[in-house]
């Protein structure tokens, strides 16, 4: 605990302020932006597939793509309307995926004489069908996994062709429940099981820079698997996971080779961010004693637990794991704030020691207008006002860090400052400065 203190002290500019201090800026940022809702207590209900993709073209058949919301619970259809349909990062194309590691055209569904095909087009991180990579023009059959890079999904058929009405949007995305219209049970079950027994985990690390200085204050641990016939990348393994009731299992491995790779390393003595499955947080005893584990391999090393902000419906959940996290001397962050229901209650009642602020608000924020950054800068305050650290993630552009420093955000994370990577890798030690750079 010493050591996160006296480190971000010394890197990271931030201030704690008294109690109305808080309610100033709360009334600030309900009353400019009308906010007001973000305050109530909501039901946890899936967040709106829009917000992760975006849909255009003409109704003409049944098939559709098929994949879980965030929340791991709930089912999306995007249905497929017209063809050819291109797949992407891009805006305005038939299907576009708001996901860094897709390209900006990668790839397309092609309609051959009543047939499905898809084509990758020279995407960077790939095209996938059943976990096998495609490099030529693929046909398709109903219930084949398809995966973008990192964004996975089912192909599904339903029906006779549905003509269009007058008034129709034109977009086709819909969510239900799951166990009413999906079989979970993915390809490659055994080939997980081999990778859980083997421990085939590949550890990553990302920097956390300060704004201030420059130097990394800090890193979020991520993954690859490394198994060989599975994806490496850790969505399509998490989705594989889920589906076999073992994604804690994952997540947990994942921490746990992550942390012995960190500890023994040159990067010991810095904040060491560590990511939750949504589900962990159901089984309150499992994870304070997953974490108590770490803590007694590495009791004087600097550890923050990371929960997405959605994860926690009830403060008796998250109070009971902020005390959990006090008697090991372990730190909690709110990740992909903004990203849903923004719970800003539960930042006065539990503050976290960091609010990592969601990519969706990231994203182009050099493009966006005056009262959008006024928005992100209101919360900024907010968050610090509650002695939280604001930490802007997903910046991947000179542009893009260069505004988050003028709304003064405290940390800064992204592909500015370099992709995931092992720790024999990352570009400079510990304590030295980065140059960001557009990628």
């Amino acid at each position: 605990m010493l050591a996160i203190n006296k480190h971000m002290q010394e890197n990271v500019r931030w201030q704690r302020t008294h109690d109305s201090a808080q309610k100033i800026v709360f009334r600030s940022v309900v009353s400019r932006f009308n906010l007001t809702t973000l305050l109530e207590r909501v039901p946890d209900t899936p967040t709106d597939p829009s917000e992760h993709v975006q849909l255009r073209g003409e109704l003409m058949s049944g098939c559709f793509l098929e994949s879980y919301l965030a929340d791991g619970e709930s089912v999306y259809r995007i249905q497929l309307n017209s063809f050819p349909a291109l797949v992407g990062r891009e805006t305005g194309l038939a299907v576009t995926l708001q996901s860094n590691n897709v390209s900006r055209q990668h790839a397309e569904f092609i309609d051959d004489n009543g047939h499905l095909l898809i084509r990758d087009l020279g995407s960077t991180n790939g095209t996938y069908v059943n976990h096998e990579k495609i490099f030529d023009s693929y046909r398709l059959r109903t219930g084949d996994v398809i995966r973008f890079a990192d964004v996975e999904f089912r192909l599904r058929e339903e029906g006779p062709v549905v003509p269009r009405q007058e008034g129709d949007e034109p977009t086709a995305t819909a969510f239900f429940y799951p166990e009413e219209h999906v079989n979970r049970l993915p390809v490659g079950a055994k080939q997980l099981e081999e990778l859980l027994h083997e421990r085939m985990i590949k550890p990553l690390f990302q920097a956390i820079v300060s704004v201030d200085n420059g130097r990394i204050t800090g890193l979020e641990l991520l993954c690859r698997g490394s198994h060989p016939t599975l994806s490496e990348l850790p969505v399509p393994l998490f989705y594989l996971a889920e589906g076999l009731g073992r994604g804690v299992e994952l997540s947990e491995l994942i921490r746990e080779i992550g942390v012995k790779a960190w500890a023994n390393s040159n990067y010991r003595d810095l904040p060491l961010f560590m990511n939750t499955h949504p589900h962990e947080l159901r089984d309150g005893r499992r994870l304070a004693d997953s974490l108590q584990g770490l803590w007694l391999q590495y009791p004087e090393l600097p550890m923050v637990l990371e929960i997405h902000e959605q994860a926690v419906t009830d403060q008796e959940t998250l109070a009971q794991l902020s005390s959990d996290l006090k008697r090991i001397d372990m730190l909690l962050a709110y990740d992909d704030f903004g990203a849903g229901q923004a719970r800003l209650l539960e930042l006065l009642d539990v503050p976290p020691y960091a609010v990592k602020f969601d990519i969706s608000l990231i994203r182009d924020v050099h493009k966006t207008s005056r009262d959008r950054r006024e928005m992100i800068e209101l919360l900024v305050r907010m968050v610090k006002t509650c002695g939280a650290l604001a930490l802007a993630e997903g910046v991947s552009r000179t542009e893009e860090l260069e505004v988050c420093r003028e709304l003064d955000f405290d940390l800064i994370q992204g592909y500015v400052y370099g992709e995931p990577t092992s720790l024999e890798q990352l570009p400079v030690l510990p304590g030295r400065k980065m140059s960001g750079k557009s990628v």
